[in-house]
């Protein structure tokens, strides 16, 4: 797990040493993000994310991210990502993005799983190179985990399979 963490914050800190050379095509950002669980089980959610993002044109990108999502178990979600301005860029820029990929789990007895989060939102911009992200979304994150019941006749594992469904609030920056 500390292994893991650590590579995570590594590459975060290569993104953004890497940010600063200057290059048009290539941007990244980092968001933090809570939401409102929709589903049963629900456990409010709390993700950490950064992403590299290729510039195709100046309204659509591509890119990958990783971060920290933490529910009643941390994931390490691993994830391919499409961006799209809605208008060219302004001071307020609306925008939709979609990620999906999976989510590894960081302890013994869990699974991690699919993982998809469409949002809405807009950018404003604080500064040539500096935005600020808003963006309202859904999140679906599905994972397994193993549960233990025991009583005086009996004990018993299981693996339990989870689909956890948010409304998420993010915000973050671009640069």
């Amino acid at each position: 797990m500390k292994k893991t963490l650590l590579i995570s914050i590594l590459f975060g800190m290569a993104t953004l040493a890497y940010g600063q050379t200057g290059d048009h095509r290539l941007s990244y950002s980092t968001t933090i993000g809570t939401g409102l669980p929709i589903s049963t089980p629900s456990k409010t959610p709390f993700t950490w994310q950064i992403s590299s993002y290729y510039n195709i044109t100046p309204r659509l990108a591509i890119g990958a991210g990783t971060g920290l999502s933490i529910y009643e178990k941390t994931l390490l979600p691993l994830f391919a990502d499409v961006k799209f301005k809605i208008t060219k860029a302004r001071k307020i820029t609306p925008y939709i993005n979609c990620e999906a990929g999976y989510s590894f789990a960081l302890t013994k007895e869990t699974n991690g799983g699919f993982l998809l989060s469409p949002t809405i939102g807009i950018e404003y911009a604080v500064s040539k190179k500096a935005r600020l992200l808003f963006g309202v979304g859904y999140e679906l994150q599905e994972l397994q985990r193993l549960k233990h019941y025991q009583d005086k006749h009996f004990t018993s594992e299981f693996q339990e399979q989870l689909s956890h469904n948010s409304l998420m609030f993010k915000v973050g920056v671009i640069f």
